[in-house]
């Protein structure tokens, strides 16, 4: 059984020990504002620079699809030691040597050639980020200030998206100007000011919880620390069912991912243009859903999770039954607006739900089914393609998003009268 989200009970997720006292907390939101816009902005100009890096070496497809999957797998198989490292250690240090490390791999990559060397350092980018996309989520409470944490998750979300569009912008500028190793020199730089900017961040360490080392999260063997973030979505029903519901989404999404681009370009025969501006439609929804979502109550949240993923599923399918470019464009809007409540949503959720002590492990797995789902989608969608019409392979994505938001909505709502019928028993 969950706890239940009431006014008179505290969130279990707000700091057992006070925030450091800060002169001004919205400088500190916004430093934190343009951090999270830098990494990001980092993100996506790595992922355009060694997708052509490695495309210009070996002309295959398939070398792209392993650089991508060379990040996202690490994310996914590390989680619980990332979150564990996370718990254990104070955030800042071990946040800003996963930044670091990142801008020293970056640097790593423009002294090699050839495919394996640029794969193996790519695993590098996806080991850091396995400690920096958790960690960057389960600081938030620490960051929030008087605005509360849905709020700062809207400006943290939006900035993530600004960020992650500036990203492949600047490494088309980079590489048109001076190649793949100039980029991955910009990448290199994106990351140090990174680490910098995080080092300034003022974040409690697990030092000055000591209060919390006693709690279950922490007792056990090895193994039962690790998996703490997996128990706890576990024995929170609500936020265990966020987390599987908006998994599936994800990874029927992802299948949209790969199928719009030959979507916009062979069906809706509107070219490369066609599909930048799904890509945008999508990405400028996003934008607006993130700060959207902020107005959110946390009793709302949960809600706004599920509506939000049943949304996005609707507009990824009105895009598959689209006959013109606008209509898909429109639908792409609507699905990347639904798309960006949810992320707010669900993520100031489980921040105020996870205890502080196994915060990092729940963020950890959060971003491990994410990433193993997109990746699961993406396969599943090139497959796909070999024999279905683009189309179809859309129509299926938003589908599936849909069923998976249907029975996850039906499940909560049965869950809930359950428990009040037991209450009212009782």
């Amino acid at each position: 059984m969950s706890r239940p989200l009431t006014g008179e009970t505290p969130p279990a997720a707000q700091p057992a020990v006070p925030v450091p006292r800060q002169r001004r907390p919205g400088g500190v939101l916004l430093l934190a504002f343009g951090l999270q816009a830098a990494i990001s902005a980092g993100d996506g100009l790595a992922m355009i620079a060694l997708a052509n890096r490695v495309y210009q070496g070996s002309h295959a497809s398939w070398a792209v699809a392993a650089v991508f999957l060379a990040i996202t797998v690490p994310i996914t198989a590390l989680a619980p030691l990332a979150g564990l490292l996370l718990d254990r250690l104070p955030a800042r240090p071990v946040l800003v040597t996963a930044a670091a490390v990142e801008a020293a791999v970056a640097l790593a990559i423009t002294q090699v050639a050839g495919l394996a060397p640029v794969l193996a350092l790519a695993v590098g980018f996806g080991v850091c980020a396995a400690v920096l996309q958790p960690g960057l989520g389960a600081i938030v409470p620490q960051l929030a200030g008087p605005i509360g944490v849905t709020r700062a998750n809207s400006y943290l979300q939006a900035a993530t998206w600004g960020g992650f569009t500036l990203g492949p912008l600047l490494a088309g500028v980079l590489t048109a100007v001076g190649g793949t190793s100039l980029a991955l020199a910009g990448v290199a730089v994106v990351y140090a000011l990174g680490a910098i900017g995080l080092r300034a961040l003022p974040l409690a360490g697990w030092a000055s919880r000591g209060r919390l080392r006693g709690r279950s999260a922490e007792q056990g063997g090895l193994g039962s620390q690790l998996s703490a973030g997996i128990r706890f979505l576990r024995d929170d029903g609500d936020a265990g069912l966020l987390v599987l519901v908006v998994g599936l989404m994800v990874a029927f999404a992802n299948m949209a991912v790969v199928a719009e681009v030959a979507f916009a370009e062979s069906v809706l025969n509107a070219g490369p243009t066609g599909y930048t501006v799904l890509v945008a439609a999508w990405t400028a929804g996003m934008l607006i859903g993130t700060l959207l979502g902020g107005r959110l109550s946390l009793r709302r949240l949960p809600a706004a999770a599920l509506a939000g993923t049943f949304a996005t599923g609707l507009g990824v399918a009105l895009a598959g039954i689209a006959a013109v470019l606008w209509q898909a464009a429109a639908a792409y809007a609507f699905g990347g607006l639904a798309n960006g409540m949810e992320v707010v949503a669900t993520r100031s959720y489980l921040n105020y739900r996870a205890p502080p002590e196994a915060a990092g492990r729940v963020f950890a797995v959060y971003s491990g089914v994410l990433f193993g789902a997109a990746s699961i989608g993406m396969a599943a969608a090139g497959g796909l393609l070999s024999s279905l019409n683009p189309r179809l392979v859309l129509f299926l994505a938003g589908g599936g998003g849909l069923l998976a938001a249907g029975a996850g909505s039906l499940a909560y709502a049965l869950r809930h009268r359950r428990r009040a019928r037991m209450l009212a028993r009782s």
